[in-house]
């Protein structure tokens, strides 16, 4: 199947939400967001992209941020924008004749769909979201403290450890009023699906399902870890995604 870049405008900037379209816009639309640090083509979002392809399902993976000179830096990146910027997307997508689209959010981007203002979106898929709640529990907090230092001049915290981190200040700041709030405020048929051996995570899910105001359906992925790499883990993934959006269309 033919893939064609698209830049998206981010409204009243000179700035782009760089986007890959696998498919048509005559199908059934996904929109396919990263975690947090991630980009289009990580292995989750790329290899997703093919296997709705080949059940019928058209799909575009996107980046919030990247290198490019029409691009967003990370440090200008929170909950907020995120969430401003996949209505963005919805909005364009729409004005290109979608017809029925579906959010599906890794991890940050999971968190990000629920503060989604707009909602024009038909369907939303989190795959092991996260949530505000992890930025106050103590554990975040000391690791925050003892593994990131803040630059002032990035407006960001960075960490030297392993391949290294850079985290916008925005994200452990701006986040109110939380994803639970948020949720209440959810009117969109939702499928949250957690990775079995994120604990934390898990219990976020259940609050997801147990908060949101519109159906939902919660599925625990076996013998897999938040980004979803275990053997047969994706192929599982990919496979409880698309029967609940073929059920939905």
């Amino acid at each position: 199947m033919k893939e064609t870049e698209v830049q998206i405008p981010i409204p009243d900037t000179s700035l782009n939400i760089h986007g890959v379209l696998r498919g048509d816009y005559g199908k059934p639309l996904v929109i396919l967001a990263h975690g947090l640090g991630g980009w289009m083509h990580e292995a989750l979002m790329f290899n997703a992209s093919r296997y709705f392809d080949e059940n019928g399902i058209a799909s575009l993976r996107v980046s919030f941020y990247g290198d490019g000179e029409d691009q967003r830096n990370i440090n200008g990146y929170d909950v907020h924008t995120g969430a401003v910027d996949i209505d963005t997307i919805v909005d364009y997508v729409k004005d290109k004749s979608a017809s029925w689209t579906c959010v599906v959010g890794h991890s940050y981007s999971g968190m990000a769909i629920v503060y989604s203002q707009k909602q024009r979106f038909d369907g939303a898929v989190l795959w092991d979201p996260s949530h505000t709640d992890g930025y106050d529990n103590q554990q975040a907090k000391s690791n925050l403290e003892k593994d990131f230092l803040f630059i002032k001049e990035l407006d960001a915290y960075v960490s030297p450890l392993g391949s290294g981190y850079v985290i916008s200040r925005k994200v452990f700041e701006n986040n109110a009023p939380g994803s639970e709030a948020m949720a209440k405020k959810f009117k969109i048929p939702t499928l949250i699906v957690n990775a079995s051996y994120s604990k934390e995570m898990k219990a976020y899910g259940k609050n997801y399902a147990e908060s949101i105001d519109a159906p939902t359906q919660r599925v625990i992925i076996p013998d897999s870890t938040h980004p979803f790499i275990q053997d047969g883990a994706m192929e599982k993934l990919f496979a409880v995604t698309t029967q609940w959006i073929q059920e939905q269309t």
